[in-house]
């Protein structure tokens, strides 16, 4: 078995085993750690993206040198050799840019773009040469600190010089192209190693068919952060550094040979009836309009007094926040918002007191039930419930997607849950006994639930929203709302809306066939960095996706577009499908699960 058909093993089961608990970024934290058997992991990913973790730079902390192509070496040495190889095919950009941030000269060497990803590495320095940045690997084991001997090392060398112990992070958080709107990238992975000068090289992969594509130049939003250490290695508080750099580049192919590769042979496979979805108007007129993408920024649009009107519990004043910034409010009462431009979250004692909390629990047995033993077990059976029916419950909701510029005529509730006092006891019996029996796996402290103790008055309605004309596998994600209503309110939100559909922008004469757009997946697949066949098309769906204008200074706008799940070798022998994503205007691949 090669790296990265381990790689895609290991994520597969990952997916397949939190399958039911992905969209709460909270649980999925806590379930991750289970899952890992360990606290702590040599990636670092966005929040709200976390499930990118198994996707990320796999770096051992070895020394590295300089050279002519600088991303292709690294990646080779401490990835592949395969992926450095590719890497050496793509458009290079030589940077040398620098800012400083705290007591650290960060510098970007060199960016890659390959196959819809961005590579690169740069050098973080210590502005006084008596200071020591402590590598990430050490730096994010603090109950290690003290016995490893690198780290010790380190901490005496500070203590020789008189210097500080640093700690850095640097990363891209948003990507434009041909100067057309910055988006966040779907996948990020970072990682950094020390060198020999007392420098560290930092390098990040940034990649997914929506924010980073084909173009002629590159900008790129790095975030950097500075820490102080302790000898103890505990970052110390209120030593936080973080700034915002901005890099534009335009790489191009290095050393370009001339010579014409000999195309791979491509396997067109017989198309014997596979599943094909397809809207009414498309069956009429064969294409679909074109329309302008409005990008949503939650961080300005959401007013946290919406939240946790009525959720205090003790006499707290349920509107008193404890904490709060652009991005996150804790309430009082252990409620937690945040807020990313593209997404919102929102739990009712979703922070220490989460594992008390009712309406926790019962979020967390709603997500049981997609559990792979229980799929489709458990549906809509009652439509009023104690103090609240399932008409008020939609209506709170969509209420709220309203003011924060959703447009429900774009969605549409395509599934609902009523969560009784019953069905709540019924789905904790089911929970324990997994948990009993060793098919799920939980903290060591973890305690048994008494569900016969939740009151009437948390008895509510799941409500799940999707985007009309867009499938949920093409949208990753990155669109669809969730909400737990009951008698006190909306106690659990969950929203990813990146963009509103907006006017039409134009009409194509026609589309791209399906069977055309799958011929083209398999010859996307021949020149793919892996070796990589379809074995068969399972479902072919035309949906909607927002990628950059064909004038990139444009903006976003939703095209039509092929969404293909298909099984290659790998996936027909562990029964998982792969997908891909075809621009059904132009032809061109978007994204796909080989790449």
């Amino acid at each position: 078995m090669t790296l990265h058909e381990e790689q895609e093993r290991v994520q597969k089961a990952v997916s397949n085993s939190l399958s039911f608990v992905r969209e709460d970024p909270w649980l999925a934290r806590r379930v991750l750690a289970n899952v890992k058997g360990e606290k702590t992991v040599k990636k670092k990913i966005s929040a709200a993206l976390v499930f990118c973790i198994l996707l990320g730079l796999s770096i051992i902390g070895t020394a590295y040198a300089l050279s002519s192509s600088q991303v292709a070496e690294f990646f080779g040495l401490h990835w592949n050799q395969e992926l450095g190889e590719s890497l050496k095919e793509g458009k290079i950009a030589q940077i040398g840019e620098s800012v400083t941030i705290g007591d650290v000269v960060f510098t970007l060497d060199e960016i890659v773009y390959k196959n819809r990803a961005l590579y690169g590495v740069g050098t973080a320095r210590p502005v006084h040469e008596n200071d020591v940045i402590v590598p990430m690997d050490i730096a994010e084991n603090p109950e290690y600190f003290t016995i490893n001997e690198e780290a010790r090392a380190l901490v005496e060398k500070a203590k020789a010089s008189g210097g500080k112990l640093l700690t850095t992070d640097s990363m891209p958080t948003k990507i434009g192209v041909d100067e057309g709107t910055m988006l966040t990238p779907g996948c990020i992975g970072y990682y950094d190693i020390p060198n020999g000068d007392g420098s560290v090289t930092f390098s990040f992969e940034a990649s997914d068919g929506f924010a980073v594509n084909e173009g002629t130049s590159y900008q790129i939003l790095m975030e950097s952060w500075v820490w102080q250490m302790n000898e103890n290695g505990e970052k110390i508080e209120g030593t936080r550094m973080q700034g915002d750099w901005t890099v534009s580049c335009v790489p191009i192919v290095l050393n370009p040979s001339g010579e014409k590769t000999e195309t791979p042979p491509v396997t067109v496979i017989e198309q014997d009836g596979y599943a094909l979805a397809v809207p009414e108007a498309y069956r009429e007129t064969g294409t679909l309009p074109v329309y302008r993408a409005v990008e949503t920024d939650f961080t300005k649009a959401a007013n946290p007094e919406w939240f946790n009107g009525t959720g205090a519990k003790d006499g707290a004043d349920a509107l008193d926040i404890r904490y709060k910034d652009d991005k996150d409010v804790l309430f009082a009462d252990n409620a937690r918002l945040f807020l990313s431009p593209e997404a919102l979250f929102y739990n009712e004692y979703a922070d220490e007191a989460y594992a008390e909390a009712d309406s926790g629990v019962i979020v967390e047995l709603i997500w049981m039930r997609k559990w792979e033993n229980h799929r489709g077990e458990f549906n809509l059976e009652k439509t009023e419930l104690s103090g609240i029916t399932l008409a008020e419950a939609q209506a709170q909701a969509e209420a709220l997607m309203e003011k924060l510029g959703i447009a429900c005529n774009q969605y549409i509730c395509d599934e609902a849950l009523d969560m009784s006092l019953e069905r709540i006891q019924t789905m904790g019996a089911i929970w324990e006994k997994a948990i009993t029996d060793g098919e799920l796996l939980v903290d060591d402290d973890y305690q048994p639930y008494d569900y016969s103790a939740i009151p009437a008055s948390e008895e509510g309605y799941y409500l799940h929203y999707s985007p009309l004309g867009v499938e949920t596998t093409a949208a990753g994600g990155r669109y669809g709302a969730i909400f737990y209503v009951n008698l006190r309110g909306i106690v659990y939100a969950n929203i990813r809306n990146q963009f509103n559909r907006g006017e039409i922008v134009y009409t194509p004469e026609k589309l791209i066939t399906p069977d055309a757009a799958v011929e083209k997946l398999a010859k996307e697949m021949s020149h793919s960095r892996y070796d990589k066949e379809i074995k068969s098309i399972q479902r072919v769906a035309l949906t909607y996706e927002a990628v950059r204008a064909e004038n990139k200074s444009e903006g976003m706008v939703f095209v039509p577009v092929w969404m293909i799940l298909y099984q290659d070798a790998s996936a027909a022998r562990q029964n998982y499908s792969c997908y891909a994503l075809m621009n059904a205007v132009d032809g061109t691949l978007i994204d796909a699960s080989f790449q």
